[in-house]
């Protein structure tokens, strides 16, 4: 069966009733798409490092044809059981227009091949997807991923103060040795650019990042949502073309 020249992706986002950990309950991923990635939002203990567990996740999933990622989203219910489980869910479909860097959402490290974009950036609604990981979680790596995390945390912050910065959340990788991700949605990619490349916590994040200290790989893709359905309280793109 051929594949579209660009990959499409689904966003699924979960709110249970109740806090639940990566560390006792595993998800079965979906059939239909090549990649799949279900995290726990990021909630630090108290040594600031990820407790793994939460009552809102996240997910994504990648896929070669535009065919599986609509039956994703139209039969998503079916695809994911546990969604009867949740008490609010929203959902979307994605076009990536940009993709760079390194990332282990598959079980190996990927350059720049994670997510095939595509040639046209479209319009609308800008959703980016950033990710960084390490090389290896052995103790001594430890103070590292906290300075990592508490960062991002801090960086989920300031977005949230930020004009045309919709919605966003981080989640916890590392529970399954694969990498975790921080999705941010905005009204468009000039509210984007002047948030994350202006002044502020994110770029002080990017400078103090480039010496290696904070992590190993990263990477980023930049999509357009196509349709959406569900609440993330409320609708986020409500009246957005």
């Amino acid at each position: 069966m051929k594949s579209d020249s660009h990959h499409w992706i689904t966003l699924h986002r979960v709110r249970f009733a109740a806090e639940i950990s990566a560390l006792e309950r595993t998800f079965e991923a979906p059939v239909l798409p090549n990649c799949w990635r279900f995290c726990p939002s990021l909630c630090l203990d108290d040594n600031g490092l990820p407790t793994f567990r939460s009552d809102t996740w996240f997910g994504f999933g990648v896929y070669d044809r535009c065919d599986d990622a609509e039956t994703m989203f139209m039969t998503t219910q079916a695809q994911l059981p546990f969604i009867a489980e949740a008490v609010e869910e929203w959902q979307a479909v994605l076009v990536p227009f940009t993709h760079r860097g390194q990332v282990n959402w598959r079980g190996s490290v990927e350059d720049g091949t994670a997510i095939r974009a595509s040639s046209d950036p479209l319009v609308g609604p800008l959703v980016v997807i950033t990710s960084a990981g390490y090389n290896s979680r052995t103790p001594d790596q430890i103070p590292r991923i906290a300075r990592l995390v508490r960062g991002i945390q801090n960086v989920v912050d300031f977005y949230g103060s930020c004009d045309g910065n919709l919605r966003r959340v981080s989640t916890a990788g590392g529970f399954d040795s694969r990498d975790g991700f921080t999705v941010t949605l905005w009204r468009d990619d000039r509210a984007m650019n002047h948030a994350a490349y202006g002044e502020g916590t994110h770029r002080t994040l990017m400078d103090m990042s480039r010496d290696g200290s904070l992590f190993d790989r990263s990477s980023f893709t930049r999509a357009r949502i196509v349709t959406s359905s569900g609440s993330w309280d409320g609708d986020p793109v409500a009246g957005l073309a």
